[in-house]
């Protein structure tokens, strides 16, 4: 059994998704998708009725577009039951979980989680972040919970949680300062997520498999160009029960497919048989009346369903119906034979002097030719982008001069020697909308060639 998880930025922006799945993907038997932006007026055929797969979603409803996630299941494999992991927990009102059960051949049931966790840091945003810990909290009592059963669990998703310090390469690098390893160890999100993969257990497979690998991510910041430098995170995960560990047999990272800032990663169960069930749960996109021709009237959405007549009644009103039809068509032709006959014998008529002059004065005016648009002065270029700002506290403002001139030649970088580029900071706080000059290059590993320097100059060109 194959499983896929990607964090896709946007379902829409995978074009031709059945061919992605097929060849991009590996024809996995499970796909799961965090981050659809996707609301249920959104979903067409080709999103939600595919001829090899099941989709069931759960779509943002405190936000339209946003977050989301959906679960592709080969029909073979279609599970016995769909829900969520909580309706009480705030973050759940984004779409956040499916949590899919299907029937094994051992007897057994296999619970598969596709989540998409809250994105916080403690110090920046708390509420953000509480929302995290409560969501980390309560996927650990349901992993209890099914593995108390004795199901087979596995979750997958982008967990927004880096487990160890190879997962980061910025934490890569700042390692060998005894401040920051302290602050890294400590952080509760963390701990809490190392606390369910030990106490539950659940495996991450992929260091299961490789050890303490370095410089293997799976999200970049596309902001940065990191993905050039393989400057990223690791923050997607398939976790698996200790029970099915013997069937393990692969887990990696699809960095060549791209198409998102998050790239794929991809598990496979060797000897793992799931009974597909017969009927498709109610959460199925096949069931959407808008997807099968059959959309409902607005005054079945209202609750007010008119009496559907039989099928006499059906037959009588279409035959009423044809009569009043031919005894409309043999009255038309007499009607029209008048109305050409009296269009025929109507006479033009004929217009006064005096209404002449009218129409001419009415529609008399003067035309003021438009003057040519002033060339600017010689020796002089007009800047065709310039950024005007308004005299907001904080943000700079562009002179005159620039105005007529442009602005002044890019600054060399201190590593490279090659221009700077001119940025804008977007970071709240005093500095917010200030202009600065940065290096071209894209964000690595300090000492690489190829990564940005450090260099720094505020833009200050008046």
């Amino acid at each position: 059994m194959k499983i896929v998880t990607w964090n896709v930025n946007g379902l829409r922006t995978l074009k031709n998704l059945p061919d992605i799945l097929q060849n991009d993907l590996g024809d996995p038997d499970i796909c799961c998708f965090q981050e659809i932006k996707l609301s249920r007026s959104q979903v067409d055929t080709t999103l939600g009725k595919m001829a090899t797969h099941y989709t069931f979603f759960n779509f943002s409803r405190s936000k339209i577009g946003y977050a989301g996630v959906a679960t592709y299941v080969k029909k073979s494999f279609c599970p016995r039951s769909v829900g969520y992991c909580s309706e009480t927990l705030d973050s759940e009102r984004e779409g956040r979980s499916l949590v899919t059960r299907f029937d094994m051949t051992d007897g057994k049931t296999m619970v598969l989680f596709n989540l998409y966790a809250p994105c916080g840091y403690q110090g920046e945003d708390e509420t953000k972040f509480e929302n995290k810990m409560q969501f980390l909290n309560h996927l650990q009592d349901l992993v209890r919970r099914y593995q108390n059963k004795g199901c087979h669990v596995i979750v997958v998703g982008d967990l927004n949680v880096k487990s160890v310090i190879l997962d980061s390469a910025e934490a890569s690098e700042q390692k060998k300062k005894r401040e920051f390893l302290e602050e890294w160890s400590s952080g509760p999100d963390r701990v809490l997520f190392n606390e369910i993969l030990t106490t539950t257990p659940l495996l991450d497979t992929f260091r299961h498999l490789h050890g303490l690998i370095k410089h293997s991510y799976t999200c970049w910041n596309t902001g940065l160009n990191a993905r050039t430098n393989n400057y990223g995170t690791r923050i997607d995960y398939v976790l698996i029960s200790s029970s099915l560990e013997p069937y393990l047999l692969t887990s990696s990272h699809l960095t060549e497919v791209y198409g998102s800032d998050h790239c794929p990663v991809v598990c496979e169960l060797d000897g793992v048989e799931v009974i597909g069930c017969g009927t498709v749960p109610r959460e199925g996109s096949v069931h959407y009346p808008e997807l099968r021709g059959k959309q409902t009237s607005l005054l079945a959405h209202l609750g007010r369903s008119n009496k559907r007549p039989s099928q006499e009644e059906g037959e009588d009103h279409h035959r009423e119906n044809m009569k009043q039809e031919e005894n409309q068509a043999s009255k038309r032709p007499s009607q029209e034979k008048f109305r050409d006959s009296k269009q025929r014998n109507k006479k033009p008529k004929q217009m006064t002097l005096m209404g002449v002059k009218r129409v001419v004065k009415s529609s008399s005016c003067t035309i003021k030719p438009i003057p040519p648009p002033s060339a600017p002065p010689p020796g002089r270029l007009l800047n065709c982008n310039p950024t005007v700002t308004n005299s907001v506290p904080g943000k700079q403002l562009v002179s005159a001069k620039s105005l007529l001139t442009g602005l002044p030649p890019r600054p060399l970088c201190k590593g490279h020697k090659k221009p700077c580029v001119l940025k804008t900071v977007t970071k709240q706080g005093e500095n917010m909308g200030k202009r600065f000059y940065g290096c071209q290059l894209p964000i690595g590993v300090s000492g690489d060639p190829n990564a940005r320097c450090g260099h720094f100059e505020w833009f200050n060109y008046k």
